[in-house]
């Protein structure tokens, strides 16, 4: 605690040898003073201590990758006693950003506050507890030196990115690797739900062409879904099939193609399920509108690839819970042999399979099978292959033209 002065020491040592071995009133004295000098800053600190408190300020609305926010500390000094020299250490930007601020050095006068804020760029999905501040209070004459820490139980959940897809198009004919998404199959063109305004990548197939001549501008009719309509979307998060993932980029990307599909059915009231691990405990989640967006939005944030139990296993658990004629979209980073094999058994219990496989060719993580690929072409299933680079948005959006 205390520093290491070598003219603090060596004066100590020559005043305690004079008292010892000469003695005297003036001695006595002088080392008296002495020891309240040393004493006074070590009291002074250990009531501006005890009285200084602080708290951390978050933004409390919903956040998401690539917002950038405001956080800041409140520091306050309840004693009567005038701080010279106040050093603090804020662990929130590493948490966020994985870059450390420099520490914040400065003074408070008795009964006052100390407010500083930091800009944050969120640059990755998660749940963030914000940590702890380290405070470190020297006297005036910096001969001593104490720390605190004040207890921080701030948090952030930072969700993942959304992405919208205006439109899409599937053909049994695609090449695999290209995408093809369920899209107005599940939809019924005997019944029109509503009508609405051109959009961008809207179908000219759905223009509704009186009502077009009469409004004077382009309308488009917006049908109800099948009653059959289902969905299910179930995400592999083995640990073993992300032992080598670096920097986490298959579990972000995988992220981002489930939300992505979830994303797309709750917009279009498609009743469906997400179904995946944290650790041992299974997760099971419903819904059928965009208002049920919440629950998924919070499961992808905490999503690792820390699955315990194998995902083939898995998935046989689930699928007898799925209605005949539902669509299952399996993401992945790992298509071998046994992962064919599931999709086939799903097409052969009248579902409808279609894989999303995940891989980062630039860390050569993520396993396709090129064998597994060829069968599935011939048995006409649907495949999706994404790599890490690859822009979602763009790869999965065609126009109905």
């Amino acid at each position: 605690m205390i520093n290491n002065k070598k003219v603090l020491l060596f004066s100590g040592l020559i005043l305690l040898f004079t008292v010892i071995f000469v003695g005297g009133l003036m001695p006595y004295f002088i080392f008296y003073v002495f020891l309240l000098t040393l004493l006074f800053p070590v009291f002074h600190n250990l009531v501006v201590m005890r009285g200084l408190k602080g708290t951390v300020q978050i933004p409390k609305d919903s956040l998401y990758i690539g917002d950038q926010i405001s956080i800041g500390y409140r520091l306050e000094n309840r004693s009567v006693f005038y701080v010279p020299f106040l050093e603090v250490q804020s662990a929130i930007s590493r948490r966020l950003t994985g870059t450390m601020d420099p520490p914040e050095i400065t003074s408070m006068d008795s009964k006052s506050h100390f407010v500083r804020g930091q800009s944050v760029t969120l640059k990755r999905r998660g749940y963030y507890e914000l940590g702890d501040i380290e405070i470190t209070l020297r006297d005036v004459f910096r001969l001593f030196s104490f720390k605190k820490r004040i207890a921080s139980e701030a948090a952030l959940m930072v969700y993942p990115e959304v992405i919208n897809l205006s439109s899409f198009e599937i053909s049994a004919s695609q090449q695999l690797g290209e995408l093809r998404v369920f899209d107005p199959a599940f939809e019924d063109k005997s019944r029109i739900a509503s009508l609405r305004g051109y959009q961008d990548g809207d179908s000219m197939k759905r223009v509704h062409w009186s009502m077009t001549a009469k409004k004077g501008e382009v309308i488009v009719k917006n049908y109800e879904n099948r009653g059959d309509t289902y969905v299910a979307v179930i995400v592999d998060n083995e640990i073993h099939h992300y032992l080598r993932d670096v920097d986490r980029r298959l579990e972000d990307k995988v992220v981002d193609a489930a939300l992505c599909m979830t994303n797309y059915c709750l917009t279009h009231n498609i009743e469906m399920t997400l179904d995946t691990q944290r650790g041992q405990i299974p997760v099971h989640i419903t819904g059928h509108q965009k208002s049920d967006l919440k629950p998924f939005l919070e499961t992808f944030a905490l999503f690792q690839g820390n699955g315990r139990q194998n995902f083939k296993t898995f998935m046989l658990s689930r699928i007898n819970m799925i209605p005949k004629g539902a669509t299952v979209i399996v993401v992945t980073p790992n298509l071998d042999k046994e992962m064919g094999a599931q999709g086939i058994q799903l097409k052969m219990r009248n579902l409808n399979p279609l894989f999303m496989v995940v891989t980062d060719k630039q860390n050569k993580t993520g396993f396709v099978d090129p064998q597994v690929e060829k069968k599935l072409k011939q048995e006409k299933i649907s495949l999706y292959h994404i790599d890490y680079r690859t822009n979602i948005k763009e790869m999965l959006e065609a126009q109905n033209v």
